[in-house]
């Protein structure tokens, strides 16, 4: 296997976590999915890959529901998940990963509070809503005429807009013909 596909299929999303997952013994699909934080389509492309790259291999484990596969380290994996741990990027992976749920914990831990707060506020503006002060209410009379025109003002503005277009089209069509 060459050095840049080793190099190429661990800067891809989850794919060092996986090794490290996986580790010197065996992990089902399921243990590496719950494991790794990326989608589980993620995680079935890289095992695929690193089967490709030859860092993974699927054996099959007898259960008492028939066989279940599992996903070890070839020789080549071992050979780097020996040096991920000389370096303690395993750790450091291990705390990213705790780290990340952590983050998820507090942001559904915020969303419910803000939920909690707007029903709050919602409840609390029902029964007790704003006062306005009774200097920004303008008197009646300045109000001047702001109720909504009625339907038959309604309707001799629309007909006054429809006469005022078809005179404006009048004056175009004439000002072509002039050309």
């Amino acid at each position: 296997m060459e050095h840049g596909l080793i190099e190429e299929f661990l800067r891809t999303k989850g794919a060092l976590e996986i090794v490290v997952e996986i580790g010197r013994g065996s992990a089902s699909f399921q243990d590496i999915e719950d494991a790794v934080l990326v989608s589980s389509s993620t995680v079935a492309t890289r095992l695929q890959d690193g089967v490709e790259k030859e860092l993974i291999e699927i054996t099959h484990r007898p259960t008492d529901h028939g066989t279940e596969k599992r996903y070890e380290l070839t020789r080549v994996g071992t050979r780097v998940h020996d040096r991920i741990q000389e370096i303690d990027v395993d750790k450091t992976v291990r705390k990213l990963q705790r780290l990340q749920r952590e983050r998820a914990t507090d942001i559904e831990q915020l969303i419910g509070r803000l939920n909690r707060d707007k029903l709050i506020i919602g409840y609390e503006h029902e029964r007790n809503p704003p006062a306005i002060p009774e200097d920004t209410i303008p008197p009646e009379e300045a109000l001047g005429g702001l109720e909504p025109p009625s339907e038959s003002d309604q309707e001799a503005a629309h007909r006054k807009r429809l006469e005022d277009d078809l005179v404006e089209l009048d004056e175009e069509t004439d000002d072509e013909s002039e050309d």
